[in-house]
């Protein structure tokens, strides 16, 4: 994992006063390969994970902390878990 990026992911759970569980974050390139069609993806990487957060509440508060830091550019909302990426020239938030 990106040691920048693992450092503002730290900062993102301080902030939000409770701990994530981490469904995906650094793939190697076999298991990209499997999963994703971008080779280069954050992911891959180490500059994205995908947050398992599906109280409503948290998934609000993470939301809002994770656009405050202005670190985290490539955000991401599914049914169960929130992306959070470090972001690249395609930048924002959209909805899986």
């Amino acid at each position: 994992m990106d040691s920048e990026y693992m450092e503002n992911l730290q900062a993102l759970r301080s902030v939000c006063g409770f701990g994530f569980k981490v469904n995906s974050a650094y793939r190697c390139e076999d298991y990209n390969a499997k999963v994703s069609s971008n080779s280069r993806g954050q992911h891959a990487t180490g500059e994205a994970s995908d947050i398992h957060v599906t109280d409503r509440y948290k998934r609000f508060t993470l939301l809002k902390v994770a656009i405050g830091m202005k670190y985290f550019k490539d955000i991401a909302i599914a049914n169960n878990f929130i992306h959070i990426g470090k972001g690249n020239v395609k930048n924002g938030i959209g909805v899986y």
